[in-house]
C-alpha cells in the first residue's frame, strides 16, 4: 500500500512524509532535547546500569548525522532493534524483566531512544512528556534531598525544551520564561502539598525479589559477622529527651528458638501454629498496644525500605502509633514490607518481654540428640558448682568466657562438623558476638533452662545534643548483635557473653571495632571518614539534614498534616482542608485571570512587537493608530509625512521597528544584520519614543485630532 505526498510522489506504508521547515527540530531544540535525555538519565545511573548511556548517545549520534544529511532517517527495523538490544540487555543484567528494575531500565531505554523517531515539533512536545515521567521513576530509588534538588533542575530544563518547541527565538528566552513559570507555579505547589490529602505515593510498589543487606530469618555462627563489613543504614532513631546509655541500647529484631546443630532459625507463628495448634492470637496479636509493663522508652524511627516485616525495638515493643503484629515471643512485625522510608512511632520496655508460657519454655529446651558431647558435660559441671541457681549458673558461664583466652575476632577459623559447639568452646575459642551467644544458649539448655538468642543490633551513634531537646541515633549494619535471653525466676533476663570477651563493644559501640581485619572493608571511600574529624562531622550533619528531610517533607503524611493544621487554627475538620484547598486552586486562577486582564493584550513572543503595541495605543489616543492590514513601518512614515515637525523622529522609530522585527536574532545572537547590539536598538526605540511622547504632551508637535 502506498500514499501519496504533497510532491506527488509515492512512499510506502513504513516511510514517513518529510516535514515542513517550520514543522521540523532544528539544531536548537535537538540539542536540548539530548541534554534534557542526559540529566534524566544521570537520576537514574546510580542504580541503574551505565551501559544504558550508550543508547542515548548512539541515537543522538545518529540524529545529529541526519540533520547533516549523512544517514537516513532512522526506520522502523532500526527502531525496534535498537529497543530489542536494550530489553536482551536488562534482561541479561537481572535475570528477568518482571524485577522493578528492570521495568525502570526498559521505560529509561525506550525514553532515550525515542530520540530516533523525533523529528517533528509534535515528536519533541512528546519526548519532553516522557521526560517528566521518566524522572518521576527516579524517586522509586531514592526520595532524598539531594534528588529532590536534582528533579526540581532536571523539570526547568525540560520545561525550557517546551518553551523552545513553543516557539522561543533564543536559549535566553527559553530560560527566562522557564523561570517564570517556574515561579508561578511555586505557590501552588507549596498550597497543595499543605493542603491536599495525603495519599500513597507513587514510589509505594512492591520490591520483587531485591536482595537486602541485613538480618536474615535463620543465623549461623559466622553471618552476623559479615554485616560488620557493611555501613549500609538500618534505621534512624530520634528521642525526646536523653538518650539511653550505649550499654542498654539493645536492639531487638526477632528470636531464634531452633537449632538443628548448624543453623538457628525462628520458631514463626505458622510453624508453632501447625505444630502445636490453637488459634493464631495465641502466638501473635495484631493491635496498636499490648498489655504488660509500663513504657521506659518513647521515640521515633525512621526505618530504611526492607521487604521483610520485622520492626527494631528497644527491649520489648509495648505500642505504635500503626496496627502492628506483636508476636508472643517479643518479636514486632509490620504488616505489610517497607517499600519506602517509614517512620513510627514506639514505646518499649528497654528490657527482654516477661511473658513465657509453658509451650515457650519447653520449646526453648530443645536440642539435637546428637554432637556436642563436651559441651554437656561440661554444662551439667557448671550447674553442679553453681548448686542449681540459674543466676550462678550464669556468673560462673561469664567467668569462664573472661578469664580463658578466648578471643573476639571478625574473622574467625572455620568450624565444620556436627560438633561445632565443642569446637568452638575447647579449641578455636575466636569468633563473633554469634558464636558466644549461640555457644550460651547451648550451655544454657545442655543445663535445664529455657534460653534463646536474640538477633537485632547494639548501640547506634549519636546525633544532636540535650541541649537541642532532641537527639538522633544512626544505626547501621555493622552495629548487628547476637545476646541470650534466659528465662528464670518467672521472667526473661538478657545475658551477654559479648561483655565477658570484648567489653568495649557493649560500652563503645561497633566503632570499637575499627583496625579489625573485615571492619567496613565494604564500605569503600566511606570509611575514610570515620578517621577524619572534618569529614565525619560534615558526615554527620548531612545525615541530620536528611533525617529532617524525610521526617518533615517525604514523612508529611496524613497524621502530620492533620497536626499542622490543629496547631495553626486549634482543630482540625476536613471540610476546612476541601475548602482551603478549593480556595487554593480559585485564587491561582483568578490571579492568573487578572493578570492577563491588566495586561490588557495578546502575549507575544517578540519583544519587538510588544514595544510596538505600547507605542500604538499612545499614538490612538491622538487619532494615529495604524490602518487595517498595515505594517508598522509603514504605519510611522505615513503618520511622519503627516507631522512633517516630527518627521525625523517618526522614520528613525519605522527603520528600527523593522531592523528590531526582521532580524533573525536566534542566528546572529545579539548583534542585528549591521553589526548593531539589540540591546542598544532597543534603547534607542525607548528613546524615540519617549521624546515624541514628550513633544505631543508640550503641543510642540500637531499630534491632535
Amino acid at each position: 500500500m502506498t500514499n501519496d505526498n504533497t510532491n506527488g510522489t509515492k512512499h510506502h506504508w513504513w516511510q514517513r512524509k518529510p516535514l515542513t521547515p517550520e514543522k521540523a527540530l532544528g539544531w536548537l531544540e535537538l540539542r536540548h532535547l539530548f541534554i534534557g535525555q542526559c540529566l534524566v538519565l544521570l537520576l537514574h545511573l546510580l542504580w541503574m546500569p551505565v551501559w544504558l548511556g550508550l543508547p542515548a548517545l548512539l541515537a543522538a549520534l545518529w540524529r545529529f548525522q541526519q540533520l547533516r544529511a549523512r544517514v537516513p532517517r532512522a526506520g522502523i527495523l532500526l527502531r525496534l532493534a535498537a529497543i530489542s538490544l536494550v530489553a536482551a540487555g536488562l534482561f541479561l543484567e537481572y535475570g528477568q524483566m518482571l524485577q522493578l528494575e528492570a521495568m525502570i531500565g526498559l521505560l529509561v531505554g525506550i525514553y532515550l531512544l525515542k530520540l530516533l523517531e523525533t523529528d517533528s515539533l509534535r515528536d519533541g512536545r512528546v519526548v519532553c512528556g516522557l521526560g517528566f515521567v521518566v524522572l518521576a521513576s527516579a524517586f522509586l530509588h531514592d526520595q532524598g534531598p539531594l534528588m529532590a534538588v536534582a528533579a526540581v533542575l532536571t523539570v526547568s530544563w525540560l520545561i525550557g525544551g517546551l518553551v523552545l518547541i513553543a516557539g522561543a527565538r533564543a536559549r535566553r528566552e527559553a530560560l527566562r520564561e522557564t523561570a517564570w513559570l517556574m515561579g508561578l507555579s511555586l505557590p501552588l505547589m507549596l498550597g497543595l502539598f499543605v493542603l491536599f490529602p495525603r495519599l500513597p505515593p507513587l514510589w509505594n510498589v512492591p520490591q520483587l525479589n531485591e536482595a537486602t543487606t541485613g538480618l536474615t530469618d535463620s543465623v549461623s555462627p559466622g553471618d552476623i559477622a559479615a554485616l560488620g563489613r557493611s555501613d549500609a543504614l538500618a534505621f534512624r532513631a530520634r528521642f525526646d529527651g536523653e538518650l539511653p546509655a550505649t550499654s542498654q541500647r539493645y536492639w531487638r529484631v526477632y528470636t531464634l528458638s531452633l537449632f538443628d546443630g548448624v543453623r538457628w532459625s525462628r520458631a514463626t507463628t505458622e510453624r508453632l501454629q501447625r505444630a502445636l495448634g490453637g488459634a493464631s492470637s495465641r502466638y501473635a496479636l495484631n493491635s496498636r498496644r499490648v498489655s504488660g509493663e509500663a513504657a521506659r522508652h518513647h521515640y521515633e524511627l525512621l526505618l530504611e525500605p526492607d521487604p521483610r516485616p520485622w520492626r527494631p525495638s528497644l527491649g520489648a515493643p509495648l505500642a505504635s502509633n500503626r496496627e502492628a503484629r506483636y508476636l508472643v515471643d517479643g518479636t514486632l512485625e509490620g504488616l505489610t514490607s517497607l517499600n519506602t522510608r517509614e517512620l513510627l512511632q514506639l514505646a518499649s520496655s528497654g528490657a527482654p518481654p516477661s511473658n513465657a508460657p509453658q509451650w515457650m519454655q519447653r520449646l526453648n529446651m530443645l536440642l539435637p540428640d546428637t554432637g556436642n558431647p563436651r559441651a554437656h558435660e561440661f554444662a551439667r559441671q557448671l550447674m553442679q558448682q553453681a548448686r542449681g541457681d540459674p543466676r550462678q549458673f550464669l556468673r560462673l558461664l561469664f567467668q569462664h568466657f573472661n578469664r580463658n583466652p578466648f578471643h573476639y575476632t571478625l574473622t574467625p577459623p572455620r568450624i565444620e562438623g556436627q560438633s561445632r559447639v565443642d569446637d568452638f568452646l575447647f579449641d578455636s575459642q575466636s569468633g563473633y558476638c554469634t558464636h558466644y551467644a549461640s555457644t550460651s544458649v547451648f550451655l544454657a539448655r545442655s543445663a535445664g533452662l529455657p534460653a534463646r538468642m536474640v538477633a537485632g543490633y547494639l548501640g547506634g551513634e549519636s546525633q544532636g545534643s540535650a541541649l537541642d531537646g532532641e537527639q538522633e541515633l544512626t544505626v547501621r549494619q555493622y552495629d548487628a548483635h547476637a545476646w541470650v535471653e534466659v528465662f528464670y525466676a518467672d521472667r526473661w533476663h538478657r545475658f551477654d557473653p559479648t561483655a565477658a570477651v570484648a567489653p568495649e563493644r557493649i560500652s563503645q559501640g561497633a566503632l570499637s571495632l575499627q583496625g579489625q581485619p573485615g571492619f567496613m572493608a565494604d564500605a569503600g571511600l566511606r570509611a575514610f571518614t570515620l578517621n577524619n574529624s572534618l569529614l565525619s562531622d560534615l558526615r554527620r550533619h548531612w545525615e541530620r539534614f536528611e533525617y529532617r528531610w524525610q521526617r518533615s517533607v517525604v514523612g508529611f503524611r496524613l497524621d502530620e498534616q492533620r497536626n499542622l493544621w490543629q496547631r495553626i487554627f486549634g482543630e482540625f475538620r476536613w471540610e476546612w482542608l476541601v475548602w482551603g484547598m478549593l480556595g487554593l486552586l480559585a485564587s491561582v486562577t483568578a490571579l492568573g485571570a487578572g493578570l492577563v486582564l491588566w495586561s490588557g493584550r495578546r502575549v507575544s513572543p517578540h519583544a519587538g512587537v510588544r514595544a510596538y503595541r505600547r507605542l500604538v495605543i499612545r499614538l490612538a489616543r491622538f487619532g494615529l493608530g495604524p490602518m487595517m492590514g498595515e505594517a508598522p513601518g509603514s504605519h510611522l512614515r505615513r503618520i511622519a509625512i503627516r507631522e512633517p515637525g516630527n518627521a525625523l523622529a517618526l522614520f528613525a522609530l519605522a527603520d528600527l521597528i523593522e531592523q528590531w522585527l526582521y532580524s533573525d536574532v536566534s542566528n546572529i545572537g545579539v548583534f542585528d544584520s549591521d553589526g548593531v547590539p539589540v540591546h542598544s536598538v532597543q534603547r534607542q526605540w525607548k528613546a524615540h519614543c519617549d521624546e515624541l511622547v514628550w513633544k505631543a504632551k508640550k503641543g510642540a508637535v500637531g499630534l491632535t485630532d
